[in-house]
């Protein structure tokens, strides 16, 4: 009988481990939004609720007050009035609560949903459960292919120029890039210019060291969240 109870335990032990790495990989909103998505979905999100209503999104800027999407409504997932679990933790500024969910429900065919029917995907009878990204080093994911897909967190100094965003290990003075440093290019990586604007300047580049959500994806990262480090 304790043989069989351990077998069973390490069964729902592997399970859970499944369907942890499984989470990780999970779409992002927008990612739906460019399907034909019907019917019970899971996904990847930002529950971001203001005024108007409670929707996911796929990026935030948290350097605007109060923070905004980065997307614009026709890649966000309407969710209106909904009950907020307590164990989600979201973060609040002014009039906005917003933070990381695994999101599931049934996603509705593409309409006029919320005020003004700006939103056209919508998610009914949405089950929401917190998510914290894994903290992982630069390192990391350059040289463990574990992390292909999933959206992790980590910190480093972003490098934006014309044409050209990176994350790098170290900077030096002016922006410059540690001899040994490694780094990896972003994907829309100016797409935050209320950050960029509040990084140091060197001629046309801006620079600083940030905290990152992201999901890395073939070999770069593609930034959810960004913040200013302390």
């Amino acid at each position: 009988m304790s043989k069989r109870l351990f077998a069973f335990f390490i069964s729902l032990w592997l399970l859970w481990l499944s369907a942890c790495g499984a989470a990780l990989r999970l779409p992002l909103p927008a990612d739906l939004a460019l399907t034909a998505a019907r019917g019970p979905q899971q996904m990847v999100a930002f529950l971001y609720r203001d005024q108007q209503g409670a929707r996911l999104v796929s990026s935030l800027s948290a350097s605007t007050d109060p923070p905004v999407p980065l997307e614009p409504p026709e890649q966000q997932v309407w969710l209106g009035e909904v009950d907020i679990p307590a164990n989600l933790g979201l973060s609040t500024a002014g009039n906005v609560q917003y933070g990381m969910v695994i999101a599931q429900g049934d996603w509705q065919p593409a309409g006029q949903y919320g005020p003004g029917g700006v939103w056209l995907h919508a998610l009914v009878s949405p089950r929401l459960q917190p998510f914290t990204p894994e903290t992982v080093a630069l390192a990391d994911l350059l040289s463990d292919t574990r992390y292909e897909g999933q959206v992790v967190r980590l910190r480093a100094a972003l490098i934006v120029a014309t044409g050209a965003s990176l994350l790098v290990e170290e900077i030096g003075p002016g922006g410059v890039p540690a001899t040994t440093a490694r780094q990896v290019k972003l994907l829309y990586g100016e797409r935050d210019q209320a950050l960029l604007e509040r990084l140091q300047a060197s001629g046309a580049a801006r620079f600083g060291y940030v905290d990152a959500i992201g999901r890395w994806k073939q070999g770069r990262f593609e930034p959810l969240l960004l913040t200013l480090a302390p």
